[in-house]
């Protein structure tokens, strides 16, 4: 019996994004997050990818006509096993189909 712990953690993200649609970001829509860039003095926004939060994602990037280049899906795997499966929800791909955007993945072994 495996009793390995793998873990994914799906965010979209908003790559570059200016101080006002940082804030307004987190004021529109539940368990959004962001953090300052120093170095371009813009601002990386993640917002948990969920059926909840989905329609706000794609509201929020209509009405601040983000760029596709401008934004990704941020998968990030945790596991304490040097490999093994991860099922990625449909809630990815159901946002693929509103913004057909690139898929960033991170892997962490603990």
């Amino acid at each position: 019996m495996n009793n390995s712990t793998i873990e994914a953690e799906i965010s979209f993200r908003f790559l570059s994004l200016d101080k006002f649609q940082a804030y307004s970001l987190v004021r529109e829509i539940l368990g959004a997050t962001h953090n300052a860039d120093p170095e371009s003095n813009r601002y990386i926004a993640y917002v948990p990818l969920t059926k909840q939060t989905l329609e706000g994602i794609n509201d929020y990037y209509v009405r601040q006509r983000v760029e596709v280049e401008a934004c990704d899906i941020f998968v990030s795997i945790s596991s304490d096993a040097h490999k093994g499966l991860v099922d990625i929800p449909a809630i990815v791909n159901r946002m693929l189909k509103y913004i057909d955007c690139k898929l960033t993945f991170s892997f962490t072994v603990l």
